[in-house]
């Protein structure tokens, strides 16, 4: 796979496991949420496994979290049953995980 076919699926995987760790944060009296939080480990894991795959450069990293920051609105918007506090979340949070990632 190629870079860019890498960032899409990266992001793509990205942006469900921070949509899965806010709406578990959020909506953490929820029976789901232990269950989200969980998801959103796996999900991380798997995105692990596809930085690991390229050398990113500071582009490529500005890329990601441009991208990302897309996706992952466009995923707590469509999720309306969650509290507006979701979108405070959102950058602390996406933040986060890309400095796990060392993509930060």
């Amino acid at each position: 796979m190629g870079k860019t076919s890498d960032i899409h699926e990266l992001t793509n995987i990205l942006a469900k496991a921070l949509r899965h760790k806010i709406g578990a944060m959020v909506n953490s009296n929820e029976i789901y949420a232990e269950k989200y939080a969980k998801d959103a480990d796996l999900l991380i894991k798997e995105a692990k496994k596809i930085v690991f795959r390229q050398n990113w450069n500071s582009y490529d990293k500005s890329r990601i979290k441009n991208e990302l920051r897309k996706k992952l609105r466009l995923e707590l918007e469509k999720k309306d049953f969650l509290d507006d506090r979701k979108f405070d979340m959102m950058d602390e949070e996406m933040t986060k995980v890309l400095k796990e990632l060392e993509l930060a």
